[in-house]
């Protein structure tokens, strides 16, 4: 059995015996497809829905409490996005991942990040620093508390929102959105890789990118963050070979 299968058994739904089909027309409340996409992409992100996984539909009917149409509808969109693959007669699963996609992602992102953050530091005002602050203040107090799967959680959402908040003043909705989706794809091996809390040098390295920002040095606030995501990504890589998947 191979890793990714493996990771695909952990985060695969209990089986729940299959509903009777009217009875599931009767009973199923379609969950609003902005939401039913939200959770999903949640969870894929989150490796909750592993690498790899089949995405049989009347599982994710019964956890999503959605129906066939807007979960094809929704996986369908998700394709677009790189989290969800579809195989002809075969349905849905999620995107695997490998060393060789990583590499990718990193050598991309990398490029477009820097370019976010240099547009965001030269446009910013006074509410975007504020914000980078509070943003900053929020994740450093739930890298100080990661003790349990759910405190990782939180801390994934609030490093999530510190980045986004130190590229907000962006003016270019072209590298917001590439920009969204590299960083997403990044995500889900960032949590595969990440074992405990954040280390005590990753978190000073947040310290360091803020203020190097506020300052508006923005030679040194593209220095840091070309660091932070090669650290990452080596992390990331370290996490795929030790675990077989090439």
């Amino acid at each position: 059995m191979s890793t990714q299968e493996k990771i695909v058994r952990r985060g695969r739904p209990k089986k729940a015996k299959a509903p009777d089909v009217e009875q599931v027309a009767s009973e199923t409340v379609d969950i609003e497809p902005t939401d039913l996409r939200a959770r999903l992409r949640d969870d894929v992100i989150s490796c909750e829905l592993a690498p790899g996984q089949r995405l049989k539909l009347d599982e994710l009917r019964s956890r999503y409490n959605a129906s066939v149409g807007s979960l094809r509808e929704a996986l369908t969109h998700m394709v677009s996005e790189g989290l969800v693959s579809a195989e002809a007669n075969r349905g849905f699963c999620v995107a695997p991942i490998s060393l060789t996609d990583l590499e990718d992602i990193t050598e991309i992102r990398l490029d477009i990040e820097k370019k976010a953050l240099a547009q965001s530091i030269e446009h910013g005002d006074d509410q975007w620093e504020a914000n980078i602050v509070a943003a900053y203040h929020m994740m450093a107090k739930a890298e100080a508390t990661v003790t349990s799967p759910t405190d990782r959680r939180v801390w994934v959402e609030r490093h999530s929102r510190f980045h986004e908040a130190l590229i907000a003043a962006c003016p270019s909705n072209w590298l917001l959105r590439f920009r969204s989706l590299l960083f997403d794809q990044a995500q889900r091996y960032r949590t595969l890789s990440i074992r405990k809390s954040p280390s005590p040098g990753r978190i000073d390295e947040h310290r360091q990118l803020m203020e190097a920002v506020l300052e508006r040095n923005t030679e040194r606030a593209c220095e840091i963050i070309e660091s932070h995501i090669h650290g990452t990504a080596e992390n990331a890589r370290k996490w795929l070979i030790d675990n077989g998947i090439h």
